[in-house]
């Protein structure tokens, strides 16, 4: 029995690493969803303002839409390449330092070690262990002295395809009302929907981090909220001050 649980237990730590990796897509569910949201929302808005036309209004949130998703896409793709690149470069250049200053990065893991509450005596004999280990060490170094891992989670592509799809399904949520009504009730409906769709996420968010739902919701539907009813009066004002009404 204790020899079962013996072999189990690499193949439940390897699934708590990947559970969590998976978790840490929230960001780019997050990022994705509230752009997704918030552009089409602004510019829909604008558009019906200005132009009360519900063909002008569809073409408009559209055409960003597709823009905002390759957009976002690219975006995310680049983003999480060049964070990759720099952490391949900083692992790349701790290895070599190991090597040539070994004495000093023992010190170094020493005092990394103190700084996390381990008293010296017990930081001398973790290092000294650690030393013995060099994988070990320089895992340990990597991750205490640069804060990075490793082995990170996901992948640049997975990344982009990630925010790709939540902006793209989350810009049509501003935007449906307008295939089904018209004029003030369509933007109304676009804002109050939109909102409704940022608290979800604000609870979602809650559910993964273990925030006060609430809280979370209300957080995120506040921080967008100003969007629909700027991006409206800005459509309603600006034809009227560039003398387009």
């Amino acid at each position: 029995m204790v020899k079962q649980k013996v072999q189990s237990y690499p193949e439940h730590l390897s699934a708590e690493k990947e559970r969590i990796g998976k978790l840490s897509q929230i960001r780019e569910l997050v990022f994705g969803v509230q752009d997704g949201l918030l552009v089409p929302l602004g510019v829909v808005s604008s558009v019906a303002g200005a132009f009360n036309n519900n063909h002008i209004v569809i073409v408009a949130g559209v055409s960003e839409a597709l823009a905002g998703t390759f957009s976002m896409a690219t975006g995310a793709y680049l983003a999480s390449q060049a964070e990759r690149q720099v952490h391949t470069a900083e692992i790349a250049r701790e290895r070599p330092s190991i090597q040539a200053h070994p004495k000093d990065e023992q010190q170094e893991m020493r005092l990394l070690l103190e700084r996390e509450g381990i008293d010296t005596d017990d930081a001398n004999i973790i290092a000294d262990i650690l030393w013995k280990h060099k994988k070990a060490f320089f895992t340990t170094m990597v991750q205490k002295e640069l804060g990075i891992e490793p082995e990170q989670p996901g992948t640049p592509g997975g990344d982009a395809l990630f925010v790709r799809f939540s902006y793209l399904v989350a810009a049509g949520i501003p935007l449906f009302p307008y295939f089904f009504l018209s004029g003030e009730t369509a933007i109304l409906t676009s804002i109050l929907a939109t909102l409704l769709a940022l608290f979800g996420i604000g609870l979602l968010k809650a559910n993964f981090a273990l925030l006060p739902s609430l809280k979370s919701g209300l957080q995120v539907l506040l921080i967008g909220a100003g969007s629909g009813i700027g991006g409206y009066f800005l459509g309603t004002l600006l034809p009227h001050v560039l003398g387009l009404k």
